[in-house]
C-alpha cells in the first residue's frame, strides 16, 4: 500500500517536472506577447496622432498656398510680393533688409523604449515568481 502511494507521488512528482516548465514557459509567452502587441499598438496609435496633425498642417499650407496664388494675380499685391522678395524697388526707394533669428525648441519624450524596458523587467519578475513557486513545491518534506 505504502508502495504504490510512494509510487503515484513520484509519478505526479514527475509529471510536474515535466509539465511545470512547459507551462511557465507557455504562460511568459502569452504575457510578453500580450505586452509586445500592447506597445506596438501604443506606437501605432502615437504615429497615427502624429501623421493627423502632420496632415492638418499640410492641408494649414495648402490653404495659405492657394490664397497666395489668387493675391499673385493682383498686379498691385505682384509688385509688392517681388518688393520685399526679390529686392525690386521703385525709384527713389531704399531697400533696407533686416533679418530675424528664428529659434525652435522641439521636445520629444520616448516613451517607447522606457515601455520595453519595464515589459522586460515585469517579464523577468513574473518569471522569478514563478521558477520560485517550482522550486519551492518540488523540495522534498523533511519528515520531523
Amino acid at each position: 500500500m505504502a508502495r504504490v502511494k510512494k509510487k503515484r507521488q513520484m509519478t505526479t512528482r514527475g509529471r510536474l517536472i515535466i509539465l511545470g516548465p512547459i507551462c511557465v514557459f507557455l504562460m511568459l509567452w502569452f504575457v510578453y506577447t500580450m505586452f509586445s502587441y500592447t506597445t506596438s499598438l501604443y506606437k501605432l496609435q502615437q504615429q497615427k496622432k502624429q501623421l493627423e496633425a502632420e496632415y492638418l498642417n499640410l492641408q494649414e499650407v495648402a490653404d495659405d498656398l492657394k490664397t497666395e496664388i489668387t493675391k499673385l494675380q493682383d498686379p498691385e499685391y505682384l509688385a509688392k510680393y517681388a518688393r520685399e522678395h526679390y529686392s525690386y524697388s521703385k525709384e527713389g526707394e531704399l531697400i533696407i533688409k533686416i533679418h530675424e533669428q528664428q529659434q525652435e525648441i522641439a521636445v520629444q519624450e520616448d516613451s517607447v523604449e522606457w515601455n520595453q524596458k519595464m515589459v522586460r523587467i515585469s517579464l523577468a519578475v513574473i518569471g522569478l515568481i514563478f521558477l520560485y513557486i517550482i522550486i519551492r513545491s518540488t523540495k522534498k518534506k523533511k519528515p520531523a
